[in-house]
């Protein structure tokens, strides 16, 4: 009605009451990310949700009658129709109700297929039930738009409600159905906001249409779409405190301040775009018959304007209101305090440093990293330097508790207890020189000058890799027993799934070149085995690798390096080839050997005999080439330079424990503890300190003790402190777990 009566553009009614309902629909996307990142309560996020979704369906029946009406003042036959109110009416209730009735019945035949999809452990059953829900979203579209000529819109929307009320609980994998329409729906508003966009420069830019006086749309209608953004505002304030009374008393309920940020957070998109370019294009395809130009270039012009408005709409709310909602709703009161919230956090961030203290612990029982000093840990995790002497020692008996004492082992804690061990006797401060001694530190070398034994590891590795022969296999040694070659093949697929679990724990890198290797090793293992042929996936690993992976891998760490150079505005730091080269090497072998040992692990636990461990020759056999290749990762191990392989070591726990910690708040997040936004926080900050552990080429770290200084420092600490918290300390690990933990431990 505003447009109709002050706006000077001239435009009939059923045109001005077609661009209102276009208008009235909202996207609440955007907003509702907002709300999930701040932690709203879940009523204003349904109140939100809910008005939006009624608001859309009625916008799509009010435009398909005042679009028809606007479309037969076109004068063509069988382009549009003159709708009374009488009429108007009945064609309200037909495309409402009508929509209505088909969605709910496709609705009720979804829930009845996903019942009948009962097998939960079937990974197909599930997969068509995803394939359910987006047929009968389309099909509950067409029939109802297409075949019924009712709406499509609410025909779709009462079918996903009444999917969503009965059926989500059928679902077999309900996270597979969730991520499919999460990205589904990016890609579709993607989609449309693109082809939104371009429509919309094009129109602005007066590429194609004109007034025959200037731009079409000219300096003047910049101010009027600013204008409307404000009577836009101001009605949507008035409509909903005008129903306010009401809205107060029935359902849920809400308050003033719920009703102000819902007024205020009505942002225009995704389907008032689509109506504005669908009207847009079916006045260009129907005018096209019209014989008078000078009519056909103002209904063109008309409906051009009605789109270039809609896109300026969604522009202004998408940058105005949609960045001033998070301040608005702190403003008002509707999240957590930020006192609380802060006090809520630290407890949670004081269980992640618990939680990864003891996945410390349980790393410190591996062989390969039990010369793993503390100091490094310190330097690279922050959050190490608020660990005591007491939080530690309750960590080892937290492992204790919580392994099975058949497959528990002592901790090596020798490189840990003298960094944390406080005799009663005072210390120097900081400022005074520290004596050598017990306090005695390596000498502080951080130079990346390349050593002359690093020079003789590269050597080395290069020497390998020209000695081995083209072929991986020794195609004349083959293997006739079926059941020798039929466990080989179990065992390279346990391996693929270690290879797996190990990227799900932070243990290999699930991007660049290096698991490419490891999996492309097992494709030739298997094949290998297929054959008869004995296990040598080492030999495969280092194949691949040093084809066009080994290149490859050196131009993407370069790239990587100088990315993170400039994005985190670092010094300059040369980028020394031959140390990367080690350092592939090594963290190939330590996780190649780690896998092996676990699948040898997993091969024994479920071939041994039931009630016995006896284990047959085949089994045997295959166990001994595994061993064999864990010699060949050994052996590699052995010809580089000692410090490097300890410094590279250090660094791998370093990341791993940083990454267990990640995967910590990823946990809390996926199940509400905190909100997306908060653990974005939190991974961001522990990405930061995973880059300076990859960046990191120190050979020995500041305050690190040589061997001689821990041998006195433990030689003064009485035994059973050395002995850990396994049985003598475990009465004072409980006195101060209080100190500790400020609130009962949150599962994980």
């Amino acid at each position: 009605l505003m447009l109709y009566y002050f706006f000077p553009y001239g435009w009939s009614f059923d045109l001005c009451m077609t661009f209102g309902s276009i208008l009235s629909a909202t996207d609440p996307v955007a907003v509702a990310v907002l709300l999930n990142e701040l932690g709203a309560p879940p009523r204003l996020k349904m109140h939100i949700s809910g008005e939006s979704l009624m608001n859309d369906g009625s916008a799509v029946v009010f435009y398909t009658i005042f679009s028809s009406r606007f479309f037969y003042e076109f004068g063509l036959d069988g382009i549009g129709e003159e709708i009374g109110w009488g009429k108007g009416f009945a064609l309200f209730f037909r495309l409402a109700f009508g929509g209505a009735a088909i969605g709910l019945a496709f609705g009720i035949g979804t829930v009845f297929i996903l019942f009948h999809l009962d097998r939960r452990l079937s990974g197909e059953d599930s997969v068509i039930q995803v394939v359910t829900t987006i047929s009968a979203a389309y099909l509950s579209f067409f029939t109802s738009e297409i075949l019924a000529h009712c709406s499509g819109i609410i025909a779709v929307l009462f079918c996903g409600v009444t999917v969503k009320a009965f059926g989500e609980t059928l679902l077999n994998n309900l996270q597979l159905t969730h991520h499919f329409w999460e990205i589904t729906e990016h890609l579709l508003n993607a989609l449309l906001f693109a082809l939104g966009g371009s429509v919309w420069g094009e129109i602005i830019g007066d590429q194609t249409y004109t007034e025959g006086q200037g731009r079409l749309f000219a300096r003047q209608d910049w101010g009027y779409l600013a204008l409307l953004y404000v009577l836009l505002m101001v009605i949507r304030m008035f409509l909903i405190y005008s129903f306010y009374p009401i809205t107060k008393r029935i359902g849920i309920g809400t308050n003033w301040k719920e009703s102000l940020f819902a007024a205020y957070g009505g942002l225009r998109g995704a389907v008032g775009i689509a109506l504005a370019l669908s009207l847009h294009a079916e006045t260009i395809h129907f005018t096209s018959s019209i014989p008078n130009e000078s009519a056909q270039m103002s209904f063109r012009t008309s409906t051009a304007k009605v789109f270039g408005f809609t896109g300026g709409i969604a522009f202004l709310t998408l940058f105005i209101n949609a960045t001033t909602c998070g301040p608005l709703l702190i403003k008002l009161g509707l999240v957590t305090p930020t006192e609380t919230r802060k006090k809520v956090l630290e407890n949670y961030r004081q269980h992640m440093i618990q939680f990864t203290l003891v996945e410390y612990v349980k790393l410190m029982t591996e062989d390969r990293f039990q010369t793993v000093d503390f100091m490094v840990m310190k330097e690279h995790i922050p959050f190490f330097n608020e660990i005591t002497y007491d939080k530690f020692m309750i960590a080892v008996q937290k492992y204790k508790d919580i392994t099975p004492s058949k497959g528990y082992l002592e901790p090596s804690i020798e490189h840990v207890i003298p960094y944390l061990y406080e005799p009663e006797t005072s210390h120097p401060s900081n400022d005074e020189k520290v004596s050598p001694g017990l306090n005695e530190t390596i000498t502080d070398r951080r130079s990346i000058l390349k050593s002359s034994t690093r020079r003789d590891s590269v050597a080395n590795i290069r020497k390998n890799r020209r000695r081995r022969v083209a072929t991986v296999y020794d195609l004349n040694e083959v293997f006739d027993e079926k059941e020798v070659r039929e466990e080989r093949m179990i065992f390279v697929h346990i391996l693929r799934a270690t290879y797996h679990r190990l990227i799900e724990h932070g243990e290999l890198d699930s991007r660049g070149f290096m698991p490419y290797s490891m999996f492309r090793s097992l494709d030739f293992a298997s094949d290998a085995a297929s054959k008869g042929m004995p296990l040598n996936d080492w030999d495969a690993m280092q194949a691949v690798s040093n084809s066009w992976v080994r290149p490859a891998e050196k131009l993407l760490h370069r790239l990587f390096h100088w990315k993170e150079v400039f994005k985190r505005k670092h010094k300059f730091r040369t980028f020394d080839i031959d140390f990367m080269e080690i350092f592939v090497q090594v963290r190939q072998a330590l996780v190649f050997t780690r896998a092996h040992e676990s699948a040898q692990n997993i091969f024994k636990r479920e071939f041994v005999s039931v009630g016995s461990d006896a284990l047959t020759a085949a089994e045997k056999n295959v166990l001994d080439e595994s061993k064999m290749q864990m010699v060949n990762a050994d052996k590699l191990l052995n010809s580089l330079d000692k410090d490097d392989v300890q410094v590279i070591k250090s660094h791998y726990v370093c990341q791993m424990l940083l990454n267990k910690s990640a995967y910590y708040f990823e946990k809390l997040a996926r199940r509400g503890l905190i909100t997306e936004r908060e653990a974005g926080q939190f991974l961001e900050e522990i990405e930061e300190y995973i880059f300076d552990v990859l960046e990191c080429r120190e050979i020995s770290h500041k305050h690190e003790m040589s061997l001689d200084a821990k041998k006195k420092m433990i030689s003064s600490i009485p035994s059973y402190m050395l002995r850990g918290s396994v049985n003598n300390t475990k009465e004072r690990a409980q006195v101060v777990a209080a100190d500790v933990d400020t609130a009962q431990p949150l599962p994980v």
